[in-house]
């Protein structure tokens, strides 16, 4: 196997500390105070920490040869090659590989906990050759006797002697191996055969310069009459079109492609960077011409503590310890700073969102785009960016109308934030005393908070270079508040006030960028929960967080508190929440078990019936109420089909839309959104493209472009301008206007 990068632990040996996990072996519960396993792995489209009863977790582990070179060592990162053998944890559908030395290690306190379980019952283990079952039996501690009796029960099978490798086809003319090289017979053969090598290379070379027709070179004498008669045609018809320039003629009609150079917009283009000194190289005292203190190691005890000449105790370390666990997400608020910006820039941009105040923000009345407008948007190149590094699984427009801000966040708890007209780039020095001035006088207005994020940065900081260089600034900002998937996002607030961006995690958290504070401020939090869907009202006051279990939870974000006990309302995950805008008691649940329900928040309560349910036939993604408080709800599922639904009238169906919707593991989940107006249902494509519905079910339009050249599973619309945009699985916003 390659070489072995530094070791981290697998599996997690836990005590329940409450009786809320299932086990995802059995689909049993996991009592308070019983042992349970925990392992990393790919759940729901994305990685998590799943659980187990310790037995069986055991009981599906096994042992395997490897059949390709493919495959490593979680633990090590040590490569499998053919043939290696290797320990198979298998966890909800996904395989974790490890060498049986990185098995033994991991399962030694798990193997404590289940006396019950014999070391002789994993699977593979009768299929193991003699040195690997020893190999097995030393590194998990199996008793000689023990060993000898399954050995005795269960004969190692023989193995297998490599086969040779198949011989080589020659296509010249064999040599014959000369036996006896003082035989006249045998160097007279070989002779010949040198004679014959030679012919057969002047006829090959004679064959070369006959002419060729098509690609490969056809020799005349082994062609029948047709074929010469239809090389003559074609050879005729060469000299014809050649005669008449038609071939001249053709490539100078046909329609040149320019060359278009390459843009890239967001985190991963390229900045200019400062030159990075250079660090002296390091030498030993000896090269340096210093003598040497005398600190020589006297001692070194077993735990790994050295004792030096002079009488100093230096501490080791001992690298098989298991480095401490990271904490779920960050333990308080954190601070507003970009991974790939400049403080003069997140100063810039928070400014930005703090100008950014308005009616719109309190859900107010006003011009809506229709699906008329939406079916005539464009893509153009400026207006794609790459604002997350991982596949965006949520997204919002900013709700001011001056500048268009999006926000989106990816798997693994990031936020990309993007002023999309923010200029590209403007030359360094290109700045004119006229317009400093300007940005002076415009100074504390909204235009001039927009402008600073466009390129003039002249009062934001002291001994920074200000000046806008190529590429240094497109408006995109990447940040991260969690450290797991992020499950849910909204823009809200209260008239008058700049709008907050709420989210939730995986990771157990509930936070929200407050720009006047620049933070992000951590408003609720639960150690053993993972938040699978949220929203919240309007004003940012209250809202509710669904988990992978079921369960459903309030929170109020001005108490920073939950506000109950969690509601065990699904048997399976919650995929999404979502709060009717008209009459906010009323709520929205899609659910894994198919069912979509309406829930009236005033009498939620353990054990409770929805006030309105329904179901698909296979997993809902979403379920979303129509923003003009009509309560229309618009469902997307695995059945391949999107549904409007009348949640006045007992969720009796509108329209159905018939789309695919069966998106495989890496494109993230489709899930059909409302246009502002409530009259359109937008929806990706395993096409490229963006379906366009309109509120019957009828398809008003496809929206594609050469720009994006990747599936979009997730958008949204600005509420009230005609802007739609497009989040990719590699990070990609697109926005049509």
């Amino acid at each position: 196997m390659a070489e072995a990068e530094p070791s981290r632990s697998i599996v997690t040996l836990d005590v329940a500390k409450s009786n809320r996990s299932t086990c995802k072996a059995t689909g049993e519960k996991i009592e308070k105070g019983e042992h349970r396993v925990g392992v990393e792995a790919y759940s729901g489209g994305h990685i998590s920490m799943t659980w187990q009863k310790v037995v069986p977790f055991l009981e599906g582990c096994s042992l395997e040869y490897s059949k390709t070179n493919t495959g490593a060592d979680k633990k090590t990162g040590q490569k499998f090659s053919k043939g290696d053998l290797r320990f198979v944890m298998t966890v909800k559908g996904s395989r974790i590989l490890l060498s049986v030395k990185s098995a033994a290690e991991e399962l030694k306190p798990v193997l404590a906990e289940a006396n019950e379980f014999s070391l002789l019952s994993f699977k593979g283990l009768e299929g193991l050759q003699e040195g690997d079952r020893e190999e097995y039996f030393n590194q998990f501690g199996v008793s000689k006797s023990d060993a000898k009796a399954y050995n005795k029960e269960h004969p190692p099978p023989a193995e297998q002697p490599a086969s040779p490798p198949p011989a080589k086809k020659c296509k010249t003319v064999k040599a014959k191996a000369v036996k006896d090289e003082d035989s006249e017979e045998d160097q007279e053969r070989a002779s010949e055969e040198e004679e014959e090598q030679e012919e057969a290379a002047d006829h090959a070379e004679t064959a070369s310069e006959q002419p060729k027709i098509g690609k490969k070179a056809v020799k005349v004498e082994e062609m029948s009459a047709y074929e010469r008669e239809r090389a003559e045609h074609i050879a005729r018809n060469k000299e014809r079109m050649a005669a008449l320039h038609l071939p001249s003629l053709a490539s100078s009609m046909a329609p040149k492609k320019e060359a278009r150079p390459a843009k890239q917009r967001g985190i991963s283009s390229k900045r200019h960077k400062a030159p990075v000194e250079e660090a002296p190289r390091r030498a030993s005292l000896r090269q340096r011409g210093v003598q040497a203190d005398g600190a020589a190691v006297d001692t070194e005890g077993r735990g790994g503590h050295i004792t030096l000449v002079n009488g100093e105790a230096i501490p080791y370390s001992d690298p098989s310890e298991p480095a401490q666990p990271r904490e779920r997400h960050p333990p308080s608020a954190t601070d507003f700073s970009s991974l790939n910006g400049r403080p003069g820039t997140d100063a810039a941009f928070l400014d930005l969102l703090k100008a950014q105040t308005g009616p719109s923000l309190a859900g107010g009345k006003g011009n809506h785009p229709t699906h008329t407008q939406l079916s005539k948007l464009d893509l153009q190149e400026n207006d794609v960016a790459k604002v997350t590094k991982n596949g965006i699984v949520h997204l919002a427009f900013h709700p001011c109308t001056d500048t268009l801000i999006l926000a989106a966040a990816d798997k693994s708890g990031h936020i990309g934030l993007w002023s999309v007209d923010a200029d590209l780039a403007r030359p360094s020095g290109s700045a004119t005393k006229e317009n400093e001035e300007q940005n002076h006088e415009n100074e504390g207005q909204a235009e001039g908070q927009q402008q600073s994020v466009k390129g003039d940065k002249s009062d934001k900081g002291e001994g920074e270079d200000l000046e806008m260089r190529e590429g240094d600034d497109d408006g995109v900002l990447e940040l991260a508040p969690h450290y797991q998937y992020i499950s849910g996002l909204r823009w809200a607030g209260g008239r008058g006030n700049c709008a907050k961006l709420v989210t939730a995690s995986y990771d157990g958290s509930v936070r929200m960028l407050d720009p006047s504070t620049a933070t992000f401020e951590l408003l609720v939090t639960d150690p053993e929960a993972e938040y699978s869907a949220m929203d919240c009202l309007a004003d940012a006051s209250s809202g509710f967080v669904g988990d992978n279990e079921g369960n459903l939870q309030g929170f109020d974000a001005r108490q920073k508190q939950l506000t109950q006990t969690a509601l065990n309302i699904h048997d399976k995950k919650i995929n999404t929440v979502n709060i009717e805008p008209g009459q906010e008691h009323l709520l929205a649940t899609a659910c894994s078990d198919n069912s979509i329900c309406i829930w009236d928040v005033r009498k939620l309560s353990q054990g409770g019936k929805p006030v309105r349910s329904v179901s698909h036939s296979l997993t809902c993604q979403s379920a979303y109420f129509a923003p003009d408080g009509s309560q229309r709800v618009v469902s997307t599922s695995r059945d391949d089909t999107l549904r409007i639904w009348d949640a006045r009238h007992d969720l009796s169906q509108l329209a159905s839309m018939k789309h695919y919707n069966n998106t495989g593991r890496w494109v993230v989940p489709f899930r059909g959104v409302w246009g502002p107006a409530s009259d359109t249902v937008i929806v990706g494509s395993m096409k490229r493209t963006i379906d366009v519905f309109n509120d019957e079910g009828g398809k008003m339009a496809q929206l594609s472009s050469e720009h994006q050249t990747a599936i979009s599973s997730r958008h949204c619309v600005h509420p009230t301008l005609p802007v739609l945009a497009a989040g990719t699985a590699s990070g990609r916003m697109h926005v049509y206007r």
